[in-house]
């Protein structure tokens, strides 16, 4: 069986990986700062947060989650309205029948398992059985569960969405196919104390820079670094070559 194709980073001698992390992370954090895209603080709050995020604008989570807490004062609220109220909701960010059955019966095993609408306690747990019992809830992928460990238990994560894949890939960090595929990959190399910084920096620059489509690697603050800039440049220069030696 062939062995599956390793990203580029992982063929440099590991003090220039480390070098490159590095840079990277301190040139991202330099351009971006570390914003919190308005996760709340609470992890049961965070948790319903994310998983109204998931495939909705940020702007659209953010008002859903507004209007969810205006109209319930506590989660215990929410449990004892009917559940087509809850869908009404968050019809707007999308999936509302999916995700308001996840926030249900979420928010239903968490007050079952520690007699209240409560998640502090994990904090007091291992970084792995943290994400054993988050995984264990309806709705909750790998990568939400560490969205709600980094933002607001306090361990040193790294969750990847579809922003953070995509700059990993292009840089050459990875080679997995998938972002649920690389959470491992990318925790070895970016080392804990710049793992948040480095999570809410790269979404940022997912976003704005290095898009899915029309990306501008001109304006990149880490294009250098990155093997997909590297690549198109090599292609501009072919082409140039090719119009040189075949002129019109």
């Amino acid at each position: 069986m062939a062995s599956r194709p390793r990203a580029a980073i992982w063929y440099r001698p590991p003090q220039r990986r480390s070098q490159i992390v590095s840079r990277v992370s301190e040139n991202l954090e330099k351009s971006y700062g570390t914003p919190r895209f308005g996760n709340p603080q609470d992890p049961v709050d965070d948790l319903v947060y994310v998983i109204l995020s998931t495939k909705t604008s940020l702007s659209m989570a953010r008002a859903v989650y507004k209007t969810l807490r205006k109209t319930f004062r506590t989660w215990e609220d929410l449990l004892g309205s009917p559940l087509p109220k809850l869908k009404r909701i968050l019809r707007p960010a999308g999936l509302s029948n999916v995700k308001s059955k996840q926030i249900y019966q979420a928010l239903q095993k968490i007050r079952s398992d520690f007699g209240a609408c409560r998640l502090d306690s994990l904090r007091a747990t291992s970084e792995s059985d943290a994400q054993t019992y988050l995984t264990s809830l309806p709705g909750v992928s790998e990568k939400v569960a560490k969205c709600v460990m980094m933002y607001t238990l306090g361990f040193r994560v790294m969750p990847v969405d579809t922003h953070i894949y995509r700059v990993a890939h292009r840089l050459g960090w990875t080679a997995k196919k998938r972002p649920d595929q690389c959470h491992k990959e990318l925790e070895s190399l970016i080392p804990p104390r710049r793992r948040y910084a480095f999570h809410v920096s790269c979404m940022a620059h997912g976003q704005q820079v290095c898009r899915p489509s029309h990306p501008d690697c001109e304006n990149c603050a880490i294009s250098r670094y990155c093997e997909f800039y590297r690549g198109r440049m090599a292609a501009r220069g072919r082409k140039a070559r090719t119009s040189e030696t075949h002129p019109e």
